[in-house]
């Protein structure tokens, strides 16, 4: 059991290390998506080739990992990160795993391209999707951090706050929260350059990210 708990922990922290690393990076990529429905209503090493928004024609569901692109994986988080934007020469896409392909994504304020001085805007939102068939419940429950989720209990997944104390109106911040199915992994992290909340970001709650997890599942082939 505290094997997988330390691989999980690894993949929260690349998750925030990407994002980390790409607020650092200057210029915007084209982030201006058309963006769904609320949600609020009804994991990494080196990039693979050809790593980005869009797959190539010949990549299949085995190469991707079935993961959705990091375009429809932002469509169906709603019209909350419609405004965000994809740093230019950020690694969005899939990437190889400890357990096989994964996909990151990080998408970024405006003004995190460095055109703001307004540095408390700096911020961002990063997803990961990993496959872990042993990480379940059962496993995790020892340590105290799964939570009771009634949207995601019915969509068949269960839900994890790193750290514990979730509180479902707070921001989502850079400890983040996971949504899990079928050893399908969902982690969503969000935060500013001091890890602060940023304020453009206020609407990026932890229910929300629960919601967006189901999501983002749903994408999964």
């Amino acid at each position: 059991m505290a094997p997988k708990t330390g691989r999980r922990a690894r993949i929260v922290v690349a998750v925030v290390v990407t994002a980390g690393i790409l607020t650092g990076c200057s210029g915007a990529g084209s982030g201006d998506d058309t963006a769904g429905s609320s949600l609020g209503e009804p994991q990494a090493t080196a990039p693979a080739a050809g790593a980005g928004t869009t797959p190539s024609a010949e990549e299949s569901p085995t190469t991707s990992g079935g993961y959705p692109t990091c375009d429809e994986a932002k469509a169906a988080l709603g019209p909350e990160v419609s405004s965000l934007i994809e740093l230019e020469g950020s690694d969005n896409g899939i990437t190889t795993g400890v357990d096989g392909p994964e996909l990151i994504c990080s998408w970024h304020t405006p003004e995190t391209d460095g055109s703001s001085i307004d540095v408390e805007e700096y911020g961002g939102i990063s997803i990961g999707i990993s496959r872990d068939p042993e990480y379940t419940e059962e496993s995790m429950e020892p340590v105290g951090w799964t939570v009771d989720v009634p949207a995601v209990s019915a969509a068949g997944a269960w839900a994890l706050k790193v750290g514990g104390g979730y509180d479902p109106a707070e921001q989502l911040d850079i400890t983040g929260v996971q949504v899990i199915r079928d050893g399908v992994v969902v982690v969503l992290t969000s935060g500013g350059v001091a890890l602060q909340d940023v304020p453009q970001l206020a609407s990026l709650t932890n229910e929300w990210a629960m919601n967006g997890g189901v999501a983002l599942l749903d994408l999964v082939r």
